[in-house]
Formats: C-alpha cells, structure tokens, sequence
C-alpha cells in the first residue's frame, strides 16, 4: 500500500478407452492434498535471516502453486476430451436410434407384405386345388363316355369341351401364380430374417454405447472432482502466499524502524480479561491511517456486497474509471531496473488473491494509479525507480514471475484503466488497509449503523477495532511492551488528572506529562501523586473513576467522552483526551491517530 499505511461408433471405441486409460493415470498421478507445516521462521532471532527465511519459503509455494496451475491444466484438457468424446457418443446413439426406427419400419413393410402374399397364396392354392379335384374326377372317365353322355345335347359337348380346356387353362395360370407367390414369400422371409438380425445388431451397439457413454460419464465426474480438489489446493497456495507476503511486510515495516504502518499487526481485539477491576481499555478504530483513499477491507465488504468495481472506486476517490492508451511499457523497479510495467503490478503483493473479483479490480486500478502518478515525481528519478516496500508498493518479483491466475485476470481485465483526476488521493490512488470506517472527504463507509455496518467489519478486517499497547510486532516484552491494554482505574485517573494540567498548567508543568515509564520514554514526568497535586492547585483532582458515561461520535471523529467521577460526570473533549492519553498513558498504550493535531475515532471499555 502506498503512503501512510495500515493495511469431448464403434471405430473410436479403442481411442475413447485408450483416452479412459490415460485419464485414469493422470488422476492416479495427482496426488494428496496439501498439508501446510508450522511457521518456523518466526523463531528466528534476525530480522534479515527470518526475511530470507520467508522469501525461501514463499519460493516453495510458487513451485507448488504452479505445479499445482499445470495439473490444473492437464485435467482440465482430460475434461474437454471427456466432454467430446460424449457428443459424439451421444451423436452415435441418436444416429443408431434413427436407423434402428429405419428397420422397425422396414419390417413392419415386409411383415405386412408377408401376411397379404401368404393370403393370397392361400386363395390360389385353394382354387388350384378345387378345379384339379374336379378334373380329377371327370378324368376317370373315358372320352367317349363324356361324349356319350352329351349325345343330347351337342351343345353340351361343345359346353363340356370348353370347360375342360377353360380347366386347364386356370390351373396352369393357378400353378404358376401359386409358384411366383413361393417365390415372393420366400423373399420376404429372407429379408425379414435379415431386418430382423439387423435390429438385433443395432439394439447391441446401441447397448455398447450406452455403457460406454456411462463410462465417460463416470470418468468424467472423477476428473471434475479431481478438478475440484486442485483448484483448492491453488486457492490454499494462493492464500499461503498471501500470508508469507503479510510476514515479510511485517519484517521489513520492523526494518524500518516503524511500526505504525501496514507491516505492523496490532494485538487483536480479542481482548483478555483484565486482571484488576475496575479496568479501562482505549480500542481504536482502525489503525494509525492517512483516511484517505480505497480502504482495502471496504473494498472487500463491497464486493462481498455485490458491488462492482468501478462503483467502489468511485465511492473512495470521488472519481470514476478512465481509460488511458498512453500508459508507459516500462517502469523502474528499485533493485530490479527497468521491467514491464504489467508485469511489475502482476507482482504486487498487497491484496490477497483469493478475495473477490471487483475488489482485486479495483485494487489492480488504484495500484496502477499510484504506480504511474509515482512516475512523474522526482523522486521516481531521484531514487532510482518506485520502491518495493510497504512505503509504496509491496513487490515479490516471484509472485510476478508467476501471479495467481485471479490477480493476473484482474490486472489484465483492467490493463487501460486508471482513476480519474491528476493529483491527490483522487487521482494518485492511494489506499490502506482499514480506515476505520470514515474516509475523509467521503464519509462513512458502511452500509447501515454504526459500527456493526461498517464494510471493514463486515469483511472482518483485524483492524478495524484494535487495542495498542505494544512498540511493534517484535517487541512485546520488557517494561515498555504490555501485556494487554488495560489500565488501572489509578492510571486512569492519572490520565484525567494530567489532562486538568494540560489544559490549566503552564508550559513547564505540560513538559512533566509523559508516561511515567520514563525507561520507555525518558524525559521527567510527574509521578501519580504530584500529578494529582498539580490538579488540585487547578480545584479539578481526580480521585476516583467509574464507569463511561457517554462517548459521541461525529463525522469519524471522537469528540467527547463523559466519565463518572468523584467530580460528577465529566466530559472531555476527544481531542483533548486523545492528545493527553498518548503523552501521559504508560508503556506504549495508545490511541492512534492521523497525526497528532487531528481527532481520532476512538472507544473506551470499560470492566468493573
């Protein structure tokens, strides 16, 4: 983060199984999934070997992680073979069924000319029969008793003469008849035997297809579960990475000397309980933050939200998503030289890859923005190129080498956008992790009440509500690193005490209010009892506290605090209070702040 920051019949049957074959090796081949081992980096003593500890280690998971890409490739290519394997499988069934509706019909034709040949074969057989009968009979007697028997009647000789040839002409014409119809029955049997065999045949290969189709079907589900099981191991890589990347920002903020920017994790929330009762505990909301900008964690609450990325740019910057054509190939990398511009926001390590798509959008634009605004400052030249620390941009050149696939998608999908505006937190594109919900110039980011709405807490950022009372990450020991936040209700009344003092006292008595862990802090504070005294010079001592009675929040500020005290209730104004608790609370408790002579957004817990 940039400034002041927090944070696819039969003749393909052999090469369908043999697909099935090599499918199944490849799945044998995938192997277990990942199990992280315990972080034992962070037991080491030095702050550049636990770096280089880390770095080794971020190394090993973008192996993995791209070991992990590859297979997600080769199963993804085996699915597409599954997926057109079964088109045309199922191409083949429809095309089996049609020939065997082809056959069905066919053969109800053949039986139906069958049926009427038999038929009519029956008939002729029978007239056949029936007129050889009756020639038989007459044909026992000679031919002169036939014509004897007509000597009456010539004509019935002549009547006779014509029936016996009309006779014979009929069964001749019958026998022949009575032959040709054998011979068309005899054909449609052969051809019904044949259709018959023919249906048998389709009915079998559409069988096979069946099963075969039911195999694909089956393989194809394992290789979408292995599909499955890969893509959350990319995401458990991807995650990984991302937490090594927060480890290494964590060091080099240590480096640097600061701990008051995104590198620095404060104690969570998660309060203790406190050991002594009464107990008061100063949460702030946020961290120590420049306001200014896309909060992160909102970003994230917004996309979850179902919000676009362009709206949430245009939320935090007060400006919308430009289009630039003129962006520079090449920028200069500190301790990298010049490389490719994409290439280097590939690489930036400031957004976890598994949150959603338009907050890594809107990310890839503000990270973009504030790269190129960097490159028309002096110090662009003056240092030789951007920094790849937490005082710009994070940059891994590793993860660059081999961005996870959704930050890639998301930088690529963004590749000519920029915020609009030229100067400022509009246009430079600035961001932190946590705000603390109000962005100045803004407003509140939340979607409905305060707190519980706000988009940091409903992405759950661990920042959003933080007790600090340690100097840095690396430093929670000693007389100067506390335990936890809470303060005794005497060091409570202290506070208040030296706040009468601060606002009544002259410069020198101002001079004393320092935490009275001068070890931490040096200088000469005032112990309790003369700070005490000092308030009573003024009529305001405070000798005891009781609960808050009100805190009020206006326009992301803190402005008043009422305690209930021996004096009554008191209210403070929250300025004043914060301005007072950090000068005089002891070790390193604190209320952050934009800067010293700004309001914080504050809360006060309070355990009796």
């Amino acid at each position: 983060m940039p400034a002041e920051r927090n944070y696819r019949c039969y003749n393909n049957k052999s090469q369908v199984h043999t697909i099935l074959l090599v499918a199944l090796l490849a799945i044998s081949l995938l192997g277990a999934p990942v199990v992280f081992a315990g972080d034992d980096c962070e037991d080491i003593e030095n702050l550049d070997k636990q770096l280089e500890c880390y770095e080794e280690k971020e190394d090993k998971y973008r192996g993995k992680l791209s070991d992990a890409i590859e297979e997600q490739n080769e199963i993804a290519s085996l699915i597409d073979k599954y997926l057109n394997d079964l088109s045309i499988t199922s191409e083949q069934l429809i095309e089996l069924e049609n020939s065997i509706n082809s056959v069905l019909s066919e053969l109800k034709a053949i039986n139906i000319n069958l049926v009427q040949t038999e038929q009519k074969l029956g008939e002729k057989i029978t007239l056949r029969n029936d007129v050889l009968k009756a020639y038989y009979q007459q044909g026992r007697a000679t031919l002169l008793e036939l014509f004897l028997s007509h000597t009456e009647d010539l004509n019935g000789f002549g009547l006779a003469s014509l029936v016996y040839a009309y006779d014979k002409s009929v069964t001749a014409e019958a026998l022949d008849l009575i032959k040709k119809l054998h011979a068309d029955i005899s054909a449609y049997e052969t051809a019904k035997a044949e259709a018959e065999q023919l249906q048998a045949d389709l009915v079998q290969a559409q069988a096979n297809l069946f099963t075969l189709k039911a195999d694909l079907d089956s393989r194809k589900a394992q290789a979408e579960e292995e599909e499955s099981e890969i893509n959350e191991r990319i995401t458990s890589y991807e995650d990984k990475l991302a937490d090594l990347s927060e480890k290494q920002q964590q060091i080099l903020a240590a480096k640097s000397g600061s701990g008051l920017i995104s590198g620095y994790i404060a104690p969570s929330y998660k309060l203790p309980d406190p050991p002594y009762s009464p107990a008061y505990a100063v949460m702030s909301y946020g961290a120590y933050t420049h306001r200014k900008g896309m909060s992160q964690y909102g970003a994230k609450g917004r996309a979850d939200d179902g919000q676009k990325y362009e709206d949430i740019i245009k939320f935090y910057y007060g400006e919308g998503v430009d289009e630039k054509g003129d962006f520079p190939s090449k920028i200069r990398v500190q301790g990298y030289g010049e490389m490719d511009f994409q290439k280097y926001l590939y690489g930036l390590a400031e957004m976890p890859s598994a949150w959603p798509e338009h907050a890594l959008r809107a990310q890839a634009v503000a990270a973009r923005s504030y790269a190129y605004r960097t490159m028309q400052g002096s110090a662009y030249d003056r240092d030789g190129g951007i920094c790849t620390t937490t005082s710009c941009q994070v940059f891994s050149k590793s993860k660059s080498d081999n961005p996870p696939s959704s930050w890639k998608e998301a930088v690529d999908k963004t590749k000519k956008e920029i915020i609009d505006g030229s100067t400022g937190a509009d246009g430079y594109g600035w961001y932190s992790s946590t705000t603390g919900g109000f962005i100045t110039g803004i407003g509140w980011d939340r979607k409905g009440s305060w707190p519980n709405d706000a988009y940091e807490k409903r992405a759950n950022s661990p920042w959003f509500y933080k007790a600090w009372y340690t100097k840095d990450y690396f430093d929670e020991s000693g007389t100067c690193g506390r335990s936890s936040p809470w303060l005794k209700e005497s060091e409570m009344v202290d506070i208040l005490n030296a706040w009468v003092v601060w606002d009544k006292g002259s410069s020198d008595e101002r001079s004393h209010i320092t935490p009275v862990t001068k070890d931490c802090w040096g200088g000469d504070p005032y112990s309790h009892d003369k700070m005490a005294d000092k308030a009573d010079k003024y009529g305001k001592e405070f000798k005891s506290i009781g609960k808050i009675e009100d805190i009020t929040i206006d326009s992301g500020k803190t402005t008043e605090i009422c305690f209930s005290t021996n004096r009554g209730t008191t209210c403070i104004d929250g300025q004043e209070f914060a301005v007072v608790f950090n000068a005089r609370a002891p070790h390193y408790v604190a209320i952050k702040r934009e800067n010293v002579n700004k309001h914080a957004l504050f809360d006060i817990e309070y355990e009796n």
